[in-house]
């Protein structure tokens, strides 16, 4: 008798019977809201038995359109087949043009009401196209799950450049005062990979969209903030090529990255001091140098590195380095004297000295030369 009043998983559906979102691009365009979803096939996730063969991952992509998010999902339930499921996404990707205030907060508003939806999503930008983005596929029949869209972390360890976000710190830079909120920026590279003699579309780190007091301040190319990972803490190890008159004479790799920024008033100027300190090893030598020239050369690099991406965010009006974030946090009463429209008024003798100390270690100190 007591049985019969237990409740049971009636209402439950089956696996296959549901479709699983993996990633979320936002686009707008003609002044309407286009939402792309891609679901992928698990065949190549599961382990395989000994001799079983990988078959080639099946991507789908789906699009809705509508004046705002929630017409364009709609628009999109009208051809699914079946229910989709919201509470696997691992990305969620928007287009430059879809980085505007009233889109991100139509986007954030879903997100936030829906329960399946958590905050522990990548979020990315792209200048590229959202399909050709979503339809890349890893080389060796890998799943997509562990591509740079869904597993950007992975590859960071290994070449740190621009570091992954999540979705819930995108939330707070994109409310709190003082923040700049840096989009780490994907494209697709059709050149350097090749599989079974035919050209394989890869996903490459592309550079980042910074955005400011709700308003995107530009897209910027991966060359022009190389500066950013010497006062990222979550750096692992990133590539650094020392030069004598634009000739390479060594490669270093640098880790244990220590940034610090510090706000100074001097004469009523504002002035920002940057240091840095880290530990570098040698991993290639092309001419002999002594180790304090090695020092000497990688610590011009950097402060070079940092002292060209606040120059070129400054053109744009974009703060790169976090400097108004930095004077925020230590003394808010100043940073509110100060702000006009949200933001700092940065000029270029805004950024005073740049202090980077390189300490050699591991690697190749035996092949140098002593001094």
């Amino acid at each position: 008798m007591v049985s019969l009043l237990l409740t049971g998983c009636w209402g439950a559906r089956e696996i296959e019977h549901l479709a699983y979102v993996n990633s979320i691009g936002i686009d707008y365009a003609k002044g309407k809201v286009v939402f792309y979803i891609q679901l992928i096939s698990f065949n190549n996730i599961a382990k395989k038995e000994a001799g079983a063969g990988m078959t080639k991952e099946l991507v789908t992509i789906g699009k809705g359109e509508g004046r705002t998010v929630d017409e364009a999902i709609f628009d999109l339930y009208k051809t699914a087949q079946q229910r989709l499921s919201w509470s696997h996404v691992k990305t969620l990707v928007f287009t430059e043009a879809a980085l505007r205030e009233n889109v991100i907060h139509g986007v954030l508003d879903q997100m936030d009401r829906y329960y399946e939806f958590r905050y522990t999503i990548w979020t990315m930008a792209t200048r590229g196209s959202i399909e050709k983005l979503l339809s890349a596929s890893p080389t060796q029949n890998m799943s997509t799950l562990y591509s740079q869209l869904n597993n950007p972390k992975d590859r960071y360890s290994q070449s740190s450049i621009v570091a992954p976000l999540f979705l819930y710190k995108f939330l707070w830079k994109w409310e709190e005062s003082g923040q700049t909120l840096l989009l780490p920026a994907l494209s697709v590279n059709e050149k350097n990979w090749v599989e079974n003699k035919k050209p394989s579309p890869q996903l490459q780190q592309d550079g980042v969209c910074a955005m400011q007091s709700k308003q995107l301040m530009g897209c910027f190319k991966l060359d022009e903030i190389m500066g950013l990972r010497w006062l990222e803490k979550k750096t692992a190890r990133t590539p650094l090529v020392l030069q004598i008159n634009h000739k390479p004479v060594a490669m270093m790799v640098v880790q244990k990255i220590k940034p610090s920024i510090e706000p100074k008033l001097s004469n009523g100027e504002l002035l920002f001091h940057i240091k840095v300190n880290a530990q570098g090893s040698v991993t290639e030598q092309e001419k002999p140098v002594t180790e304090t020239e090695m020092t000497k050369l990688a610590e011009k690099e950097i402060r070079r590195q940092i002292q060209n991406t606040y120059l070129v965010g400054l053109k744009s009006g974009a703060d790169l380095l976090g400097l108004s974030n930095s004077l925020y946090r230590t003394n808010p009463r100043e940073w509110h004297r100060l702000e006009k429209d949200g933001a700092l008024p940065l000029k270029p003798e805004s950024l005073g000295e740049i202090d980077v100390n390189i300490g050699l270690s591991d690697v190749g100190i035996a092949k140098i030369m002593k001094k």
